[in-house]
């Protein structure tokens, strides 16, 4: 029944010839709760707004009901059945580029092992403990670590990938070979499957072997439990040990290896093991073995987590090579940023200094790069003249003391008990050499970009999905020289309709002006254009390259992406300006002042005049003062275009812009109704971007 009444009231509604309404009626979804529904989404929602009046006069009519419009979406940002999808974007270039939102999590207490089984060894297991992460959330969020006895199956190849390949595969396979990572993982019997006829190997399989301490770290343990006395009254000494401070029981803050202890601790072990030992009990009871748990979780700390953002991992880590990139990461533990008082701490005391360190990355000359934040004089001078060897050797000196620079400094040193304590300055992560040239690029592109790209070409791009996606596939299909849209046609990467013509042509004028701009960079493989692109891509937030976003207000209407601005209610039926509706943002007062004197075409006037001249900051402003003065008649060309009709006007003014936003070469303006006119008000404007900032201001003005 609703079906049939619902066709009654289109064929009334056809008989109109309206094709705007039947178009936004195709879009939309009829439907019958008790009353009639036109439910549709943003892109015509608010277009049907304009007709709900004439709409719901016909439905009464016909019908004797009420109508209602529905927005399929009703929550601004999009969300779909309880969902919320959010893109990560950058306020920065060098957020852009950092991506500090991609962040590793390098287990605190596993930097422990490091003066054990080397920088190697760790950086594996920290790389292995993120795969079993991402193995682990198949649990739910409330494992925050990986259990024992979990097993997740590891590429070797994206692995070594994560580290960015700092580690090599022989190297990878060696540190498994000399058992280094048996303190961290066991492997599992290797697997075979069948597979088209053939018996193939199934990738490695590692068991994680759970809370473990260091042989340095256990010892020390075992020391503070034989001191309490912990065989008289193992319950009160481990609810003791549970409740002191770490300090007091382990070295700080970092143990290294003592190869003069008894065999039984120069492997790692559990604190439950240690326990045993120290109370001489072959095992231990339900109640102790829970306190033992207790007392892992109080000296491993499994929560705590040194946050690294990946770029440092990708990028950084190969030039810092895997012992000083482990040395900073060490020293960067022992530092920390206090949220509770606000005060940061960058700096620390390292008890011994250059033995020490030595001592904690197994190297002799690696601390001996970390340079002083004032270099000695002392000391015999450098040569002038030197062998090509010797040459080579310092340059290679230079380079490492560099990298180490941007990342540790040392600040001063004091004598101590411990000998002679060096204080280390830690670095926050920068970016690399390159991506600091890239970075200077992008921002030189952004804010002074090669002719014809304009800034407002630049926002237009940041506005366009469509226009986004093609850019990074054209950069991926050609990461060395970003081709134009008919070549991705010809390749079939897009369609001819994918772009509107205007649009097509700010794509070709954006993709040389990149290639332009960054082609020498290209060139030496510093970055591709994918990479450039998607920082672009990412920038499109920023204040520097600001869209055009859909507003809140569902009755706000926005040109483009499906939302139609109407400009036809400024114009009356007679083709001419509704001065009312045009004044409307004008003190009501000043407006009624203007219209009781019949100056509505004067006020136009200068209001156009003033929209095309660069010395006028406020057109609307300057228009109402001007024609309320009337001291001064507005300059002729002005007065002659306020003349025209409302609908010659706008066509000028549309086919103007048009031709200026697509870097026309011919003649701007070319004969037609008040072509004339407009020319004189834009020629004392040389630069073509000013024209077309006055030109919308103008359009804005009028509401176009």
């Amino acid at each position: 029944m609703e079906q049939n009444v619902w066709t009654e009231i289109l064929d009334s509604l056809a008989g109109l010839e309206d094709d705007q309404l039947q178009g936004l009626l195709d879009s939309s979804k009829l439907g019958f709760d008790g009353n009639f529904t036109i439910s549709a989404d943003e892109s015509v929602y608010s277009s049907l707004c304009q007709y709900y009046p004439f709409l719901e006069t016909i439905v009464q009519d016909k019908t004797g009901k009420h109508l209602r419009l529905n927005l399929k979406k009703t929550v601004p940002m999009g969300t779909v059945s309880g969902s919320l999808q959010v893109k990560i974007a950058a306020s920065n270039v060098t957020e852009a580029i950092l991506r500090p939102d991609s962040i590793a999590a390098v287990p605190s207490y596993l930097l422990r092992f490091v003066p054990y089984v080397g920088a190697p060894a760790v950086l594996i297991a920290t790389s292995l403990r993120q795969a079993f992460y991402r193995a682990s959330r198949e649990h739910g969020a409330d494992q925050l670590y990986p259990r024992q006895g979990d097993t997740v199956k590891i590429n070797v190849q994206s692995l070594l990938k994560t580290l960015g390949n700092a580690i090599s595969r022989a190297k990878f396979f060696r540190v498994f070979q000399q058992g280094d990572m048996d303190w961290f993982v066991r492997r599992a019997e290797p697997k075979h499957r069948l597979k088209d006829g053939r018996i193939q190997r199934e990738p490695n399989t590692y068991h994680y072997r759970g809370l473990i301490l260091t042989p340095g770290d256990a010892r020390d343990l075992y020391d503070w439990l034989l001191a309490q006395a912990v065989s008289l009254d193992p319950i009160g000494i481990l609810s003791k040990a549970i409740s002191t401070p770490r300090d007091q029981i382990l070295a700080f803050p970092y143990r290294l290896p003592d190869r003069s202890l008894s065999p039984l601790f120069q492997e790692p072990a559990s604190v439950h093991e240690v326990v045993t030992h120290a109370i001489a009990q072959s095992a231990l009871d339900p109640t102790l073995a829970g306190l033992c748990d207790r007392l892992a979780t109080h000296l491993i700390r499994p929560e705590s987590f040194l946050a690294v953002p990946w770029y440092w991992f990708q990028r950084v880590l190969p030039e810092l090579g895997d012992d000083l990139g482990m040395l900073y990461l060490m020293c960067k533990n022992c530092c920390y940023v206090d949220w509770a008082r606000g005060k940061d701490r960058d700096t620390f005391w390292v008890p011994g200094g250059l033995s020490t360190l030595q001592g904690w990355i197994r190297s002799e000359t690696l601390p001996k790069r970390i340079p002083h934040a004032k270099p000695s004089k002392r000391g015999r001078p450098k040569s002038a003249e030197v062998s090509s060897d010797s040459a080579y050797v310092r340059k290679w000196r230079q380079t490492n003391r560099n990298l180490a620079s941007q990342y540790l400094c040392r600040l001063d040193t004091r004598i101590s008990n411990t000998g002679t304590d060096w204080q280390l300055q830690v670095s926050e992560v920068q970016l690399t050499a390159a991506d600091e040239s890239l970075k200077q690029a992008i921002y030189a592109f952004l804010f002074a970009p090669p002719d014809p790209v304009s800034p407002q070409m630049l926002s237009q791009y940041a506005s366009n999905a469509s226009w986004q996606r093609l850019l990074l596939q054209d950069a991926i299909a050609n990461p060395t020289r970003l081709c134009h849209f008919e070549t991705l046609v010809s390749a079939g990467i897009c369609q001819n309709e994918t772009l509107s013509a205007e649009e097509i042509c700010h794509f070709d004028t954006l993709a040389d002006g990149l290639n332009y701009y960054f082609e020498t960079l290209v060139e030496a493989a510093i970055c591709q254009f994918d990479t450039i692109v998607n920082i672009l891509n990412r920038l499109k937030y920023a204040p520097f390259l600001r869209q055009d976003t859909f507003p809140t207000n569902i009755a706000s209407k926005t040109v483009g992406r499906g939302l139609q601005k109407e400009d036809s209610v400024l114009v009356d039926g007679n083709d001419c300006w509704d001065y009312s509706k045009l004044m409307r943002g004008i003190n009501p007062e000043l407006r009624k002042k203007i219209q009781k004197q019949n100056l509505e075409q004067r006020f136009l006037a200068w209001l156009i005049a003033g929209s095309l001249n660069t010395e006028i900051h406020s057109p609307i402003s300057f228009a109402v003062a001007s024609t309320l003065e009337g001291k001064q008649s507005p300059i002729r060309p002005a007065t002659r275009l306020a003349k025209l009709r409302a609908s010659d006007l706008k066509k000028l003014i549309k086919k103007t812009m048009s031709k200026m936003q697509q870097n026309y070469l011919g003649p701007l303006i070319s004969g037609g109704v008040g072509s004339e006119d407009l020319d004189s008000l834009l020629q004392p404007v040389a630069d073509s971007q000013a024209r077309l900032c006055l030109i919308r201001r103008l359009a804005d003005a009028l509401g176009l």
